[in-house]
């Protein structure tokens, strides 16, 4: 018997008997309802004409968010530079840049802050407190830097484009008779 320290691990452990992809039910990754609020603003403030001021007001009724949800959502998009904010008379919020330059990653990290994860999923530890990384770290890692990649490459105005023509395409198919076989 060799030496236990240079044993492979492939030895140890026998690779894991897989299911087919597509075969498992899907998994639930969401975003939390603050950022899911936040872009909702912002893509409401995107469909607007360039400068268009809402209020607090007009910002919950437009969006759906809750009135006493905006101040905090609005704070944290305008302390990220997305946002461009006025008290008083004809004050309100705006969008800061152009939807073309606002990332959906931008959006997220403006009110989640980083999309790390706050604790190891095995304990109470985070990877990054610990002398060696968990079982799941390589795994983890390699999924938030794929997510944050898509959602950087994502901008607010092709989000608002994409969220228009998946409308339009319901409305088409809900407006459209149902086809009757042919006898």
């Amino acid at each position: 018997m060799g030496d236990p320290w240079t044993t492979s691990t492939a030895a140890l452990h026998p690779p894991v008997q897989r299911a087919p992809l597509g075969s498992l039910p899907p998994m639930r990754l969401a975003l939390t309802k603050r950022s899911g609020d936040a872009i909702r603003i912002l893509l409401h403030l995107a469909s607007m004409p360039a400068g268009t001021r809402q209020t607090s007001a007009e910002l919950a009724e437009a969006s759906g968010v809750s009135q006493g949800n905006i101040p905090t959502l609005v704070a944290a998009l305008s302390r990220a530079g997305l946002l461009d904010c006025a008290r008083g008379p004809g004050g309100g919020c705006a969008l800061a840049r152009d939807p073309a330059d606002i990332d959906m990653a931008e959006a997220v990290t403006a009110v989640e802050g980083t999309l790390e994860a706050e604790r190891c999923a095995l304990d109470e530890v985070r990877c990054g407190d610990r002398a060696y990384p968990c079982g799941l770290h390589q795994t983890w890692t390699a999924i938030v830097s794929n997510l944050s990649d898509q959602l950087a490459g994502l901008s607010l105005a092709q989000a608002l484009d994409r969220d228009v023509a998946n409308r339009k395409a319901a409305a088409g198919q809900l407006t459209q008779a149902p086809r009757r076989p042919r006898s």
